[in-house]
C-alpha cells in the first residue's frame, strides 16, 4: 500500500513517540527506517544544503507516516501544516516544521516541497508539549484563526521586525479588533494589562511594555526604522504573550467577544483575569527578563 513520511525538521524527543492522529496519521519518533528513508531520499534531493539535513533530522526527531490507498499530497497539505501549528503551539521550547513529504509506492518515490524549514532552537517534544498537542488535535478547541495564522508566520520570518509585525497583528486581532485609530493602543495596554497582570505592580509592567513595543511597531511601520537585537526581547515577550491567549481562550471554550467584555468588566472592578474567572487552563505570562531566542 503506498505510504508517506514527513520528517518533522528541528524536533528532538527523550524517549521513542506513537501518537494516532486523524485521517490515518500517525506521529513518531525512534524509528530508524523512518529516518533512513528520509535521508536517502532528502539528503540529495532536497532544494536546501545537504548538510542542513544532519542538523535538523535524526533518528530522535518526530516523523509524520500515513499508509492508505490515495496519496494526494497537496489536499492533505492544510492537513499537514495544521499539524505543524498546533506542535508550535505546545511549547516555546523550541520551533518545528514540515518542509518536505516523501510518498511511496515502491519502487516508485516522490519528494514534495511544501515550504522552507524554520530556523530556531530545537524543539523538545516532552510530556507538557505532547498534553497540549494531544488537546489541541483531539479535543479540536476552536482557535482564533487570525492570530494562529500570524503567530505561525512570525516564526518563518527572519527579520525581528517582520516577527514583531505579524506578533502585534497577532494581539491586536485578539485584544482590539474593536479599536478605531488613536485609541488601540490605550485599549492595548488595559486589557492586556489586566490579562496578564495579578497586581497593580505587574499590570503596571505589561502596560509599560505593551506601550514601548508598540512604539516600536509604529516606528517600524511609519518610518522604516531597523531596530535589530533591540527587539529580541520584546519579539519573545510578544511570542509568551500571543500563544498564551491563543491557548487560554480555545482551551477555557470562550470567544474573543466574551473576553474582550469580561476584560472590560475587570477594568471597571480592578481585579485580575486568574483570580476572577479561574479557568482550569491558563498560561501565565511574567513579565521578568526572556531568553534570548536562538537562531
Amino acid at each position: 500500500m503506498p505510504y508517506l513520511i514527513a520528517p518533522v525538521f528541528n524536533s528532538t524527543t527523550s524517549r521513542p513517540v506513537r501518537i494516532d492522529l486523524p485521517q490515518s496519521f500517525v506521529l513518531l519518533s525512534g524509528e530508524e527506517k523512518l529516518y533512513k528513508l528520509a535521508s536517502r531520499f532528502l539528503k540529495n534531493q532536497m532544494d536546501e544544503s545537504r548538510l542542513l539535513f544532519d542538523r535538523k533530522v535524526g533518528v530522535d526527531s518526530l516523523f509524520l507516516f500515513a499508509e492508505y490507498p490515495d496519496l494526494k499530497v497537496r489536499q492533505d497539505q492544510a492537513w499537514i501544516e495544521e499539524i505543524e501549528q498546533k506542535l508550535n503551539l505546545a511549547t516555546l521550547d523550541g520551533i518545528c516544521s514540515i518542509p518536505y513529504v516523501i510518498t511511496a509506492q515502491p519502487p516508485v518515490f516522490g519528494i514534495t516541497y511544501l515550504k522552507r524549514s524554520i530556523d530556531g532552537k530545537k524543539f523538545r517534544f516532552d510530556e507538557r508539549t505532547e498534553e497540549i498537542f494531544l488537546s489541541l488535535i483531539w479535543d479540536k478547541p476552536a482557535l482564533p484563526q487570525l492570530a494562529v495564522r500570524r503567530y505561525a508566520l512570525s516564526l518563518e520570518k527572519k527579520s525581528l521586525e517582520d516577527q514583531l509585525l505579524d506578533l502585534w497583528i497577532a494581539l491586536e486581532s485578539l485584544f482590539v479588533p474593536d479599536g478605531k485609530k488613536g485609541e488601540i493602543t490605550y485599549k492595548l495596554r488595559l486589557r492586556m494589562a489586566y490579562y496578564f497582570g495579578e497586581t497593580f505592580a505587574e499590570r503596571e509592567r505589561v502596560a509599560q511594555f505593551v506601550k514601548r513595543s508598540y512604539n516600536h511597531r509604529s516606528e517600524i511601520v511609519h518610518s522604516g526604522k531597523v531596530l535589530g537585537k533591540e527587539l529580541e526581547d520584546d519579539v519573545n515577550r510578544l511570542r509568551q504573550m500571543a500563544r498564551a491567549v491563543i491557548l487560554n481562550t480555545a482551551m477555557e471554550g470562550i470567544t474573543l467577544q466574551d473576553l474582550r467584555l469580561r476584560l472590560d468588566e475587570l477594568i471597571m472592578a480592578g481585579e485580575s483575569y486568574a483570580s476572577r474567572y479561574k479557568p482550569a487552563f491558563f498560561e501565565q505570562v511574567r513579565m521578568e527578563s526572556t531568553n534570548r531566542r536562538k537562531s
